[in-house]
């Protein structure tokens, strides 16, 4: 099954050097376990976000998902927009997480949980936008989306991450836009 694997990301992924650099470079056993991709078609997501959506996943790009093992342990997708990007559809699998060892749980933990380590990893490779924006109406996302580094725009649910300097002007036209597009 894991070679099924290994040819799955031979065909579908765009490496992400930055997140397997910084899991590469850690000395616990884990660290090779966890591997967060860029991946063109989403299906090895499709059952964890209809689970957790009750939808299919979209079409459109940018997907990321967060592997442990041969398991897709979370999602998350990016669209671009006005050279910005919108984040959405995170998802976790707990089922996943759950069968992972103490050991394994703590290092996850540690680093803030599956989610954090995906988005962390997601944006640093979409670091060229001026802008990553969240709809968020969950208090834990917004833990974690804070800790990645969201902060509230428009309350209650518009939060972006500045990712370049931009006039406060530049900030406030950006939001009014973003706030038509409601939940994205």
């Amino acid at each position: 099954m894991f070679a099924k694997w290994l040819q799955y990301l031979k065909r579908h992924r765009r490496s992400l050097p930055d997140a397997g650099a910084s899991l590469a470079s850690d000395p616990s056993p884990i660290g090779a376990v966890v591997c967060v991709q860029e991946i063109h078609n989403p299906s090895i997501a499709a059952e964890l976000f209809r689970r957790k959506f009750a939808q299919d996943i979209p079409d459109f790009p940018k997907h990321f998902v967060a592997m442990i093992g041969e398991q897709c342990a979370g999602y998350v997708h990016y669209t671009a927009w006005q050279g910005d990007y919108l984040c959405g559809g995170l998802c976790i699998d707990d089922r996943v997480y759950r069968s992972l060892d103490a050991t394994q749980r703590a290092w996850i933990r540690e680093r803030g949980g599956i989610a954090e380590i995906m988005m962390r990893a997601a944006h640093a490779q979409l670091s060229e936008a001026p802008a990553i924006w969240g709809y968020i109406g969950d208090k834990q996302a917004e833990a974690v989306d804070r800790r990645v580094g969201f902060v509230p725009v428009i309350e209650p649910y518009l939060f972006a991450i500045w990712q370049h300097d931009l006039s406060d002007e530049q900030k406030r036209a950006r939001a009014e836009q973003a706030l038509k597009l409601g939940p994205f």
